[in-house]
């Protein structure tokens, strides 16, 4: 069964046709009390289509509700009641919303095992969990929530209504913009990567990290990602953009508005990525290069010059897409062919008297 939550939900169909701006069908009266995946629901429960790879699961399923494509009116489904919409993920995750807001949270306290400077700012309605270091001059906004054993580094600057999640590193002079979420474990402000090699010892020297990370509003970074501060300078990461787990941005980088970064990209020093650019999972991309405005790159690319605007790239190192996939097609075809070159080379056999090659 679905999650339910009763000062959320119930509500009828019809109502939360209203909710998502849709076109309801069916039973319009009935009432829906959860929320679930197409597999797992039951009768009282709302469900979407949102990939039709789930056809089957939604010719199948028990939810009382699905919300499906306004596209494609005659799927399969059972429910007794439909819902259409332009965007079902998008309407699903309003009703998610609804009754995310609906349940009870505890009142923002400062817990007594948080050390705290006394120099340190914090606005009306923050909270702070146990065992959470904030030091001198660090400025948290109004409605922010810092989780247990986060370090919030001297001068760091936190805007307003943010979820900074446990175990999370702000170190000095960083600033995260207001309504961004920072999963457990992200770290804000390590040093760059960045050493002098002396050519005649092969000594690495470290070069001194000055600078800060700026985190611009509504981003989200997902946990146990890092992004290195500048040398001098900022590393920048744009409003509205959306960083996975495990993800590595090193010194001076910037990032554009609303970026896609998926789970293991790793982005060198002083790259500049422009807005709305999607990097697919374990995508490289080499320092100091641009990528410009709404470029996609396929998963596990490689990144090694500069990416126009607009462009789709696959494959390391990364070609446009079609000429990459091409490629790939041919690559099953190798062993055949190296096979008909070769007998294409082998030497032409002597022939025995009266005409026929010699066995």
């Amino acid at each position: 069964m679905g999650t339910t939550e009763p000062s959320a939900l119930p509500k009828s169909v019809a109502e939360l046709a209203r909710i998502v701006a849709g076109r309801a069908e069916g039973d319009t009266a009935a009432s829906i009390r959860g929320v679930a995946a197409l597999c797992e629901a039951g009768p009282e429960d709302v469900s979407f289509l949102g990939n039709m790879r789930y056809l089957d699961a939604a010719a199948a399923t028990r939810a009382g509700c699905v919300i499906l494509p306004a596209s494609a009116p005659k799927i399969p489904c059972p429910a007794r009641a439909r819902i259409f919409v332009d965007d079902p993920q998008y309407a699903f995750s309003l009703i998610l919303s609804l009754v995310d807001s609906a349940r009870p949270r505890p009142l923002p306290t400062v817990d007594a095992k948080a050390s705290i400077h006394y120099q340190a700012k914090l606005a009306a309605g923050v909270g702070v969990g146990p065992f959470t270091v904030i030091e001198r001059g660090a400025e948290i906004g109004t409605e922010t929530t810092i989780g247990s054993q986060c370090h919030i580094g001297e001068n760091a600057r936190i805007g307003r209504r943010c979820t900074i999640y446990p175990q999370v590193t702000i170190r000095d002079h960083c600033v995260v913009g207001d309504r961004c979420i920072l999963h457990p474990g992200v770290v804000i402000g390590a040093d760059g990567y960045g050493f002098s090699t002396d050519r005649k010892t092969g000594q690495h020297r470290k070069i001194p990290q000055l600078g800060n990370v700026v985190v611009q509003d509504d981003v989200e970074i997902g946990a146990n990602s890092t992004i290195d501060r500048g040398t001098v300078g900022s590393t920048v990461i744009g409003a509205g953009t959306k960083i996975d787990n495990l993800v590595q941005i090193g010194h001076n980088c910037r990032l554009g508005r609303g970026c896609l970064l998926v789970a293991q990209v790793g982005v060198a020093g002083s790259t500049t990525v422009g807005d709305f650019v999607v990097l697919g999972g374990q995508v490289g991309v080499a320092g100091h290069l641009r990528i410009g405005d709404r470029a996609q790159v396929a998963a596990q690319s490689g990144i090694m010059s500069d990416v126009e605007p607009g462009q789709i790239l696959f494959g390391s190192p990364a070609r446009p897409h079609r000429e990459a996939f091409k490629l790939q097609a041919l690559f099953g075809k190798l062993p055949e062919m190296h096979a008909a070159l070769k007998a294409l080379r082998r030497p032409p056999q002597p022939r025995a008297e009266g005409g026929k090659p010699e066995a």
